[in-house]
């Protein structure tokens, strides 16, 4: 079965235009990509912000950027 699906897998590639190759080439990345579990500090920061705690707000976007310094 593995062999037949590797097969029709080889045809379709040969088949594709280029552009339309490299989007079947980066969704397959996607598809091997490790999960990537986030840190104790990255989970704790989530339930914080998740429960509206240690949220920084700004009127704007200048307000953002005076408080930020920059």
């Amino acid at each position: 079965m593995q062999a037949t699906l590797q097969k029709q897998a080889k045809k379709v590639i040969d088949n594709l235009p280029e552009d339309k190759l490299k989007v079947v080439i980066d969704f397959m990345g996607y598809l091997q990509a490790k999960e990537k579990i986030p840190n104790a500090l990255t989970r704790a920061t989530f339930r914080k912000t998740d429960a509206g705690k240690e949220l920084t707000t700004y009127k704007n976007v200048d307000d953002m950027f005076r408080k930020l310094g920059i």
